[in-house]
């Protein structure tokens, strides 16, 4: 049980992540389908943040898979589709109502009922 931190950590970071990179097409705008326009978009520093978190959140669920059953672990990222929602609420103002809620919390369930039952 003490080896399940380690998927919700990458979870965690990749929740991050996909809001650096909200915030990069927030500063970005629309994608320019040119080789200037996807020179830009590289270069914007929010961009490389959030792909340096991914690699990090990659070399993390590289030593999750060492540690954990795929069939555990694959699961427990679906925590990032509560922890996306809620990090939206609060870095970008969006609404969460009360069907994300229901939601959130049936994954959270689900992600619960899997993690309580690995030995």
């Amino acid at each position: 049980m003490h080896k399940l931190y380690l998927p919700i950590i990458a979870a965690i970071i990749s929740a991050f992540g996909q809001v650096l990179l909200k915030y990069a097409m927030l500063k970005h705008g629309p994608i320019v389908p040119s080789i200037s326009g996807v020179f830009s978009l590289l270069l914007e520093p929010r961009l490389l943040a959030a792909l340096s978190m991914y690699a990090a959140a990659m070399v993390l669920w590289l030593q999750v898979l060492a540690k954990i059953p795929l069939s555990v672990a694959y699961p427990m990222l679906a925590v990032t589709y509560a922890i996306v929602p809620l990090l939206a609420s609060v870095f970008f103002k969006e609404r969460i109502g009360v069907y994300h809620i229901c939601g959130i919390g049936l994954v959270l369930l689900g992600v619960a009922i899997i993690g309580f039952n690995h030995e």
